[in-house]
């Protein structure tokens, strides 16, 4: 009987890969969340079996109806080490990845607050410090990415 290892996660790095703070076109204080503010929010991500190791990438853009480009945008990767990676992250024979869906909602929770934390130290003393990234359901986002992508 095969029996299943233990997985052990553990964080190698924390790497902002980009930050962005714009002039805000408007004042502060005309500035709702969930009316003229809205979040996006991206990931990807890719593992080595070889290397035991997993890459999260998160992309969070705050955009104010009507501009354009983003007034604050961050890209993070995490990249975690993985004890027996292989039981949750296969490469099936097409090339595409199985993950299993409760690992990949661990790591994504992990990244998402490890973004969140980033993009705090990122805004403090500007005037988007008022809209921290709100706590995000990791199942729902990537969710809706497999929606996406069908």
């Amino acid at each position: 009987m095969n029996e299943k290892k233990e997985i052990q996660i553990s964080i190698k790095e924390i790497n902002e890969i980009s930050f962005n703070l714009a002039p805000l076109p408007i004042p502060v204080e005309e500035l709702e969340f969930g009316n003229n503010l809205t979040l996006q929010v991206g990931v990807n991500f890719d593992g080595n079996i070889e290397t035991e190791t997993f890459k999260f990438h998160t992309r969070i853009n705050w955009l104010v109806t009507e501009v354009e480009n983003p007034i604050v945008s961050l890209e993070t990767e995490l990249v975690f080490e993985i004890q027996n990676l292989a039981e949750v992250f296969k490469t099936e024979a097409d090339g595409k990845h199985k993950i299993e869906n409760h690992f990949l909602v661990t790591i994504a929770g992990v990244a998402l607050g490890t973004s969140r934390g980033v993009l705090a130290v990122n805004v403090k003393g500007t005037p988007m410090s008022k809209f921290p990234l709100p706590i995000l359901n990791p199942t729902e986002i990537l969710e809706n990415i497999r929606q996406q992508q069908e």
